[in-house]
């Protein structure tokens, strides 16, 4: 008896999540902060509603999120000339510090099944996740 497509990519999901929850631990992330330091490139300004949409947050959510990455030292306000309303971050030092080594570890992740894994098997992985990733986000 095979085991079903579903879940496989529940058993998939278990897994990333655990490796992530163990990156937020380490530095004492929300999952939302990782979220935010993980869509935000260093030196990159951004508006806090262009972030909140890249961590899948509404605008107020995202809002008091990045309020809490502020107070946490993780981002700061930029000023642009313009529209006054619109709030600009970017990362911090330490924002900075922190998304380099959650980079590092995502990367060690990459290399370990990597090492397992051959060219031709992630052009074949990479379209069948496409397929299934078009399916589950299709509305039909």
């Amino acid at each position: 008896m095979h085991t079903k497509v579903i879940d496989m990519i529940f058993g998939l999901k278990a897994g990333c999540s655990a490796h992530e929850e163990n990156i937020r631990e380490k530095f004492n992330l929300s999952p939302a902060e990782f979220r935010g330091l993980v869509a935000l490139a260093p030196k990159v300004i951004m508006s806090c509603n262009t972030l909140a949409k890249k961590m899948g947050l509404s605008v107020s959510r995202g809002s008091r999120v990045v309020e809490k990455m502020m107070k946490n030292g993780y981002l700061k306000e930029v000023k642009i000339d313009g529209d006054r309303r619109v709030v600009n971050i970017t990362l911090t030092t330490k924002g900075i510090k922190i998304r380099d080594n959650i980079d590092g570890m995502l990367e060690d992740c990459e290399s370990r099944i990597l090492r397992k894994i051959s060219k031709k098997e992630i052009e074949t992985l990479d379209n069948i996740l496409g397929r299934i990733t078009d399916t589950l986000l299709d509305n039909k």
